[in-house]
């Protein structure tokens, strides 16, 4: 059975247009994402493309970090096999990952990362908006999921919060081989818009994170609950047997 590994190139519309025309050269089609980003990281998905108004979609407050980054406007390849044969630039590789992290935050060390100047600076006006259909979506999962811990939306938010704040201005962190490495401090119940790490929106300065997929990615790309991912920038003189 092979692994899961997806690569990711953020590109303009020329480029994307290359790529189509490549595509469509082989009697091929690239599927067009509009609306729920993390869709195109589904294994069986061999290939798509997530545009813009996608980040606008199902997840507008959720994954409204992506108007804020430099990669707004830009249109997100994310393909099961290398792209690299097109020379558009290096990806992003995503792929599986045994790791676990010692431990994870208190609330009172998530409370302490939310308060970091960095996150409060880059946070959209967007993402604390936080309406009904919102709650109740989360509420509906966590009740599904949860057996002990009784739903406080609230505290919730709090770890969605503190959780892209560690990709921002992480405390949590490994050191490998002299890379500091963040990763995703909560489960698929208490992570939010795991998309925003997975495509480097957020954390694009880091080489290797680890990324635990959201509820949604879970129901939508349907990815492992509570298993972390490694997204690595591969680098120029990577090959494919060093990129991971």
């Amino acid at each position: 059975m092979i692994k899961y590994q997806k690569f990711c190139y953020w590109v303009d519309a020329q480029i994307l247009k290359k790529v189509r025309e490549n595509i469509e050269q082989k009697g091929e089609e690239l599927d067009d994402e509009v609306r729920i980003p993390c869709r195109v990281l589904r294994s069986s998905k061999e290939i798509g493309n997530i545009t813009p108004e996608a980040w606008e979609g199902f997840c507008k407050r959720r994954t409204s970090w992506y108007q804020r980054s430099d990669k707004a406007d830009k249109f997100l390849l994310v393909s099961s096999t290398s792209l690299d044969h097109l020379d558009i630039g290096n990806p992003i590789i995503i792929k599986e990952s045994n790791f676990k992290p010692d431990r994870l935050p208190s609330h009172k060390e998530i409370l302490q990362l939310i308060k970091s100047e960095k996150y409060q600076n880059l946070k959209p006006d967007l993402w604390e908006k936080v309406d009904s259909l919102d709650k109740e979506f989360y509420q509906r999962w966590f009740e599904r999921h949860q057996t002990e811990e009784l739903f406080d939306f609230n505290k919730i938010f709090a770890h969605h919060s503190a959780n892209h704040a560690n990709f921002i201005d992480p405390e949590f962190l490994i050191n490998t081989d002299g890379i500091k490495v963040p990763y995703s401090i909560a489960d698929s119940i208490h992570v939010c818009s795991s998309c925003v790490e997975f495509f480097n929106i957020l954390g694009d300065q880091w080489p290797v994170k680890y990324v635990v997929p959201c509820i949604g990615a879970v129901q939508f790309a349907h990815l492992p609950i509570d298993q972390y991912f490694e997204v690595r920038i591969k680098r120029g003189n990577d090959t494919d047997e060093n990129k991971g």
